[in-house]
């Protein structure tokens, strides 16, 4: 049924009934941000934010490397992982908001909406892990527990950055979450090495890190076309890269905090 619909409808169809926002773009390899305008933009943030990485690269990977190191004991791991169960749960309703400022545009409409379906259930994944290998309540421990430090940090949290980058341009505000998810693939690589070799966690129990060490793949290249369309002129241009460089430097500042805490516990 699904080649007798590809053959009739002129859109890229997935499994599931749905389309692709964009022709070709969950394609091995696909790079057609490439020949557009903005392609030149895109190159520089990738190298910028790459910089951003790099020089606090154990912390923005949110602590995946110290993990690794297994410097966590199991109580401080369990509670770093319900920590980011905290920020994952909440994360489609803070990227669909983004769809109110573009409901005009149907083309990031759509992106924005088919960014959210995939979203959808991976705090679940999160608890899974959380319930099978730490043996927490799901309903008491898990969705109703406290978190670590008293402010958690999202890709979509607002910060003043954003907020005027959105005044400037609604798409490229959208566009900063799955670009800053780009850091996600490798993340969660090494999350899964460690929770393996490290922990000793069986390969049943860990859905959501396997999921993740490609999925934001794909995210990351919805926010690349909309930055080269829109990254247009040099002004948005600059408050898209204000706007990433204060969302790193969220990061940065949380994941610090929750890392102080950890090592206090």
């Amino acid at each position: 049924m699904e080649e007798q619909l590809k053959a009739v409808v002129p859109r890229d169809l997935l499994p599931n009934g749905t389309y692709a926002p964009l022709p070709g773009i969950y394609d091995v390899g696909w790079k057609e941000w490439m020949n557009m305008d903005g392609a030149d933009f895109v190159k520089e943030m990738r190298r910028f934010d790459d910089s951003i990485i790099k020089e606090n690269r154990d912390i923005i990977l949110r602590l995946a490397p110290i993990i690794e190191k297994g410097e966590l004991t199991l109580e401080q791991l369990k509670l770093w992982e319900l920590e980011n169960f905290l920020t994952v749960d909440s994360f489609p309703v803070k990227i669909v908001s983004n769809v109110f400022e573009n409901l005009e545009n149907r083309e990031v409409k759509d992106i924005i909406l088919r960014h959210t379906s995939e979203e959808v259930g991976h705090g679940e994944l999160k608890a899974d892990f959380l319930v099978r290998a730490m043996g927490l309540d799901r309903v008491r421990d898990v969705w109703h527990g406290k978190p670590l430090i008293s402010k958690r940090i999202n890709f979509a949290d607002p910060n003043p950055a954003v907020d005027e980058l959105r005044r400037a341009s609604p798409p490229l505000a959208y566009a900063t979450i799955p670009f800053c998810e780009r850091s996600l693939p490798i993340l969660n690589q090494i999350m899964g090495r460690a929770l393996r070799k490290v922990y000793g966690f069986p390969d049943g129990v860990l859905g959501f890190y396997d999921l993740h060490t490609y999925v934001d793949i794909y995210h990351e290249r919805l926010g690349l076309y909309i930055m080269a369309k829109y990254g247009t002129n040099a002004r948005v241009r600059e408050l898209f890269r204000n706007a990433v460089e204060a969302i790193r430097a969220s990061h940065v500042e949380i994941y610090s905090a929750g890392y102080q805490a950890l090592k206090a516990k």
